[in-house]
């Protein structure tokens, strides 16, 4: 048994034994959906971090950057974290006014349909689902990778870890353990970076080799390797700007990160997190980046997936590696049980409607139905082969271009009615969904302005429009809209919050600046 194995081994134990004891405190759907309303500032931002940066950023997105796209996906990062900030403004702080237990029944809510509530949990399962895969595959690489163990036993073996303590504990346990993972793999990559920055050959000499890289000729270019995706800079650039938009839309409506506003304890927390979370995301996926542009250049041979698994291995001290393996481990679990609590709550709560039935019962039908949840993903999981990137952005744009033009027009148009918002919801979900589905089936590539996610915001549009044409908001509805806007709480002044955010991005500016385009520069000769 090596090092790397009992670190894994050892945070395993720790992760479930948080999970276990939290859920000793749960005592009504109350706990078990939204953590009792009370979660503090630390709680939120943790969760929002690591229910986010799952093994996709840690392995997924790291492969891209080794594969020649490092600007590309800055891009990407930059644009997602903002989505916080929309997010929690436009959306998250109205969502946690409605008091609803899940962003389904939000939706259910406010437009008095429970249609809506059934429809949008049933999108839910379908995209978090393909999400968890990502973050389960993620978890069995790495753990193949250190144990040598069979891709598939290691699939059961996550599987158990994550599925136990959540389903036990619900989203009172996924909230501390989401944060202490949160603060593990800050750590990891605080300590790990350094050491891969020291074998590259120093920071400045790095990025001047990488600038005229053979190897991976347009690595750190603005436009990336041109052999990887599409033939030309402006082409990439356009795909980093489009997912981009995607990411951040993921941000500010999907589930697994709206849901954590619901458990803030009041409406300034929600704001003060999204600024913490935006600025710590921001950073810490930058910072990765780099990383593995340096491992490229240090051993340009490997499988990009696993880049991060070789550098703890082998550029880093033992116990450097096992803390920078248990943080990307940590990354994924957070991740898996946030979305296999995501599921469970869908299942239970937005399809089955348990509301009706005893405290007691509802806790133990939600606690069945995340059972039959994690099984299901565990049987998908067992039998698909890796395919971290792929997998997670379906379920990204999925959400995406199903949910987001329903969210941001529930809380800020009056002119929206139930019909609009349950076809507009439908038309994205099948637009993308379908044209994903043939696009990866079929073998079909789409010209980048008739992307899934495009196609599936325009038919989400056509819905919208043509339902609330159909049938116009009834009094209810507008009763539901106008009790959005009247705040329970005031929130006092955040000012100094977004003066803060100004001067990090003055200073990430600066950081990029003299980290990046001036050694770029000068290795290039301009």
């Amino acid at each position: 048994m090596n090092i790397y194995l009992i670190g894994v081994i050892i945070s395993m134990i720790v992760y479930l034994a948080v999970g276990m004891y939290a859920g000793k405190k749960v005592k009504d759907t109350n706990d078990y959906y939204v953590a009792g309303r009370k979660a503090p500032t630390i709680l939120i931002v943790g969760s929002l971090v690591a229910s986010f940066l799952s093994t996709g950023a840690f392995l997924g997105d790291t492969g891209e950057v080794y594969s020649g796209f490092f600007i590309p996906i800055v891009i990407v990062g930059v644009m997602q974290g903002t989505g916080y900030l929309f997010g929690s403004s436009l959306f998250g702080r109205f969502v946690r006014r409605s008091e609803a237990l899940t962003i389904s029944e939000y939706f259910g809510k406010r437009f008095n349909d429970k249609k809506m509530t059934k429809l949008a949990g049933a999108i839910t399962i379908v995209a978090v689902t393909a999400y968890m895969l990502s973050a389960m595959q993620g978890i069995s690489t790495l753990m193949t990778s250190i144990t040598g163990l069979e891709y598939k036993w290691c699939v059961i073996i996550a599987w158990f870890t994550f599925a136990i303590f959540t389903i036990w504990s619900g989203s009172s346990g996924v909230l501390i353990t989401d944060t202490i993972m949160f603060l593990v793999f800050l750590a990891a990559a605080l300590v790990g970076i350094p050491f891969i920055v020291n074998h590259a050959g120093g920071w400045t000499s790095a990025i001047g080799e990488l600038a005229n890289s053979t190897t991976t000729p347009g690595i750190i270019s603005a436009g990336g390797n041109l052999d990887y995706l599409y033939p030309t800079g402006t082409e990439n650039i356009t795909w980093a700007v489009t997912y981009g938009v995607v990411w951040a839309l993921v941000v500010m409506i999907s589930p697994w990160q709206t849901s954590r506003y619901l458990m803030a304890k009041d409406e300034k927390t929600v704001l003060k997190s999204a600024v913490y979370a935006s600025a710590a995301v921001i950073t810490i996926t930058t910072f990765l980046y780099f990383a593995a542009a340096f491992i490229q250049k240090i051993n340009p041979d490997l499988v990009p997936s696993q880049s991060m698994i070789w550098a703890a291995m082998n550029l880093m001290p033992k116990i450097v590696g096992v803390i920078l393996l248990t943080g990307i481990l940590a990354a994924g679990i957070s991740s898996a049980s946030t979305f296999l609590s995501l599921i469970g709550f869908a299942i239970t709560n937005d399809i089955m409607d348990v509301k009706k039935q005893s405290v007691k019962k509802q806790l133990t039908i939600s606690r069945a139905g995340m059972v039959v949840a994690s099984l299901i993903v565990l049987v998908l999981a067992y039998f698909n082969p890796p395919q971290i990137f792929w997998i997670m952005y379906f379920g990204g744009t999925v959400i995406a271009s199903s949910w987001a033009v329903v969210a941001i027009a529930s809380v800020w148009s009056k002119k929206i009615s139930s019909l609009g918002a349950f076809l507009g919801m439908l038309f994205g979900f099948l637009g993308c969904a379908v044209t994903k589905t043939i696009s990866s089936v079929a073998g079909i590539t789409f010209p980048m302005y008739l992307d899934p996610f495009f196609i599936g915001i325009l038919m989400s549009i056509v819905g919208v429009v043509i339902g609330s044409l159909i049938k116009k908001p009834t009094e209810e509805e507008k009763a539901e809209y106008a009790k959005l806007h009247v705040a329970k709480e005031d929130v006092g002044s955040m000012n100094k919050y977004g003066i803060w955010y100004i001067v990090y991005g003055v200073v990430f500016f600066v950081v990029m600046l003299f980290a990046y385009a001036i050694p770029y520069m000068s290795a290039v000769g301009k």
